[in-house]
């Protein structure tokens, strides 16, 4: 009997793959429990991702869903984007006539970058970020303290 560890990363990897609202469990052994309701396909799936996984690797960062205006700026100020910064960047882009004046007030007026904030998915849209440049982001943010 071959033993396959569970590590930190693997709720994560399941995640990812669309797969952690299924009815089955496990346990830190490598033990998979499914629900009698849970399709082959879905144990195959689920398969493929224990067969991948490496239980040494680390869970990921979490990702705030929420930073100070100050972090959020600051992380801007840090991040570099072209031949500028991403702070800078945004504002160009807030100050085209072309951009929503709700998305300028909000920038104006924000206590807070969110996650969830049709502003910022609509900058950061204009601007090319992916999803995981976003996530970055958030992450640097929430190491900045003043």
């Amino acid at each position: 009997m071959i033993e396959i560890k569970i590590g930190p990363s693997f709720s994560h990897e399941l995640a990812h793959a669309g797969l952690s609202g299924a009815a089955f469990s496990w346990s830190p052994d490598g033990t998979i429990n499914y629900n009698d309701s849970v399709p082959k396909e879905t144990r195959d799936a689920v398969q493929a991702i224990v067969d991948a996984h490496d239980p040494e690797t680390p869970a990921p960062a979490l990702v705030p869903q929420v930073v100070s205006r100050f972090q959020g700026r600051e992380a801007m100020w840090q991040t570099p984007h072209g031949e500028t910064t991403l702070f800078e960047a945004a504002e160009v882009v807030l100050a085209d006539p072309a951009t929503p004046a709700m998305y300028r007030r909000a920038w104006d007026d924000l206590q807070e970058f969110r996650r969830d904030s049709e502003m910022l998915a609509a900058i950061a849209g204009m601007l090319g970020l992916t999803a995981a440049q976003i996530e970055a982001l958030f992450i640097l943010a929430a190491s900045i303290q003043a």
